[in-house]
C-alpha cells in the first residue's frame, strides 16, 4: 500500500524548543513527526504555551504542519513541597482533561492515529488509548529498579525515597489497571531502555520496540577531536543536577584512588552544591574540581568537546541521558555505570561500563578506567573516533523514519481489520 500522510494526535504534556529533558524530548518528537505527517499536539498550557507561541512567530516554516492545543494543569505548591509524588495526582487530572479535549478534537479532525509521547515515565499513561484509534505508546522509561548497594553513604531521607520508589515501581508495573489497560490497547510500545524489554514482555504480554527518547541532529563526523598530552591532567566532564540520584560523590571518591592527575569540570546546579563542595575539601580535591553552576547549552557543548572523557554516575535515570548523546557527538569517551538507558548506548569501542556490585567496587573501577585513559592516549583517541561515528546511530532522522513505518503499519492494519 502506498505511504500516506496521516493526521496524528500527540499526547505531549511537556514541549518546548528552548529546553532539554522532557520538554526538549516532547518538542523533538513533535518536530520530527511533523516532517512526515500533520500533527495536533496537546500540551500543558502554563509552562509551554508562551514558548511555543514565541517560537512559532519566529519560525513559522518549522510549525506549518503542527497545531498546538493547550490544557492547563492545576497544582498545589505547598503540597508539592511536603509530598513531591503529589505531582502525579495533578498530572493524572491533567490527562483526564486532555482526553476530554481529544474526544472533541477527534470528532472535528478525524485523526488517523494517536501517540502518547510524554511524559516518558510509564506510571501515568493518560487516557488517549480510549480513543477508537490505533494507539502508540512511548518511548517509556522508569521501569528499572535502583540497586541497593548504590544507596550506601546517602542520607536516611534519600535511602527512604529509593526504597519507596523500588516498592512502588514493582507494584505499579505488576498491578496498575491503568497501565495494563493502556498496554493492552497499544499497537506498539516503545521503550527507551533495553532493560525494560523483558518487563513489557512478561508483565504486559507485548513485544516492545527500542526507541531512544533523545537523539542528535548531526549527520556528519567532521569535527576536530580533543587530545590528551601525556603528563597533563585528564579533563573529566560531569553534567547534571546536583542532587543525590546523580551521585557526583561517587566520581569524587574515585578521583582519590587515581594515580594520574585529574581535572573535573562539574556542570550543573542543585541542592547538593554546598555538601559536595565540602566533600571536595574533605577529600583534598578542591584544587582539581571546578563547579561551573548552570551554563547555557552552547557552553556545555564547548566544555564537552574540549574534555577528554565524560563520566556518568547517575543511580537512576528515566531513560537515556541527553548528555551521553551530546558527548558522543563531540567524540568523547564515556565512563558510565552499567544500568539505565545510557549504558546500552555506550559500547566497548567508545567507553567503559562499570558493573554494579558494591559502592567501593564502583569507585575503584571508575578510578582504574580513568587511569587507563590518562595513561593510554592511543586507546582514548580510538574511543573518541568510535564515539563520534557511533553518534550517527541515534539521530532524530532515524527516529522519524521508524515512527513513520510504525504509523503506516498500524493504520493499515486498523483499516483492513
Amino acid at each position: 500500500m502506498e505511504r500516506q500522510r496521516l493526521k496524528v494526535l500527540l499526547g505531549c504534556y511537556a514541549c518546548s524548543p528552548y529546553f532539554g529533558s522532557e520538554p526538549g524530548t516532547g518538542w523533538n518528537f513533535v518536530r520530527t513527526i511533523a516532517q512526515y505527517h500533520d500533527v495536533h499536539a496537546i500540551v500543558e498550557k502554563d509552562e509551554f504555551e508562551e514558548d511555543l507561541a514565541r517560537y512559532s512567530a519566529e519560525h513559522p516554516d518549522d510549525v506549518k504542519n503542527i497545531t498546538f492545543h493547550f490544557v492547563k494543569r492545576h497544582h498545589h505548591n505547598i503540597l508539592r513541597k511536603i509530598w513531591p509524588p503529589s505531582y502525579y495526582w495533578f498530572y493524572r487530572a491533567w490527562q483526564k482533561r486532555a482526553y476530554k479535549l481529544a474526544v472533541k478534537l477527534h470528532q472535528k479532525e478525524k485523526f488517523d492515529i494517536v501517540h502518547q509521547v510524554s511524559l516518558i515515565g510509564y506510571r501515568e499513561p493518560g487516557y488517549l488509548w480510549k480513543l477508537d484509534l490505533p494507539y502508540i505508546w512511548g518511548p517509556l522509561g522508569g521501569l528499572n529498579q535502583t540497586a541497593w548497594c548504590l544507596l550506601r553513604g546517602m542520607s536516611f531521607h534519600t535511602k527512604l525515597y529509593f526504597l519507596m520508589r523500588n516498592i512502588l515501581n514493582w507494584y505499579q508495573k505488576n498491578f496498575s489497571s491503568l497501565v495494563r489497560s493502556a498496554a493492552a490497547r497499544a499497537h506498539t510500545i516503545f521503550v527507551s531502555d533495553p532493560q525494560g524489554i523483558q518487563d513489557v514482555r512478561t508483565l504486559w504480554r507485548k513485544e516492545p520496540r527500542i526507541m531512544r527518547e533523545v537523539g542528535t541532529n548531526r549527520t556528519d563526523t567532521s569535527i576536530t577531536l580533543s587530545s590528551h598530552a601525556p603528563g597533563t591532567p585528564l579533563k573529566i566532564c560531569w553534567v547534571g543536577e546536583l542532587i543525590p540520584l546523580k551521585a557526583l560523590d561517587i566520581l569524587l571518591e574515585a578521583i582519590t584512588y587515581c594515580k594520574h592527575s585529574m581535572q573535573v569540570e562539574v556542570l550543573g546546579r542543585g541542592p547538593e552544591l554546598d555538601s559536595w563542595k565540602k566533600k571536595c575539601v574533605d577529600l583534598g580535591l578542591e584544587h582539581c574540581v571546578t563547579f561551573h553552576g548552570f551554563v547555557p547549552h552552547d557552553t556545555v557543548s564547548g566544555i564537552l568537546c574540549s574534555s577528554h572523557v565524560l563520566c556518568v554516575t547517575s543511580i537512576k535515570e528515566g531513560g537515556t541521558s541527553t548528555v551521553v548523546l551530546e558527548a558522543l557527538q563531540c567524540g568523547l569517551p564515556i565512563i558510565t555505570l552499567n544500568h539505565c538507558g545510557h549504558a546500552s548506548v555506550v559500547h566497548e569501542q567508545c567507553g567503559f561500563k562499570v558493573d554494579i556490585h558494591s559502592r567501593l567496587q564502583i569507585v575503584r573501577d571508575i578510578a582504574a578506567h580513568l587511569d587507563e585513559l590518562a595513561n593510554n592516549e592511543e586507546l582514548r583517541s580510538s574511543f573518541a573516533q568510535s564515539a563520534l561515528q557511533h553518534s550517527l546511530n541515534y539521530t532524530w532522522e532515524k527516529n522519524g523514519k521508524l515512527l513513520d513505518a510504525v504509523y503506516q503499519d498500524a493504520v493499515r492494519e486498523s483499516r483492513s481489520g
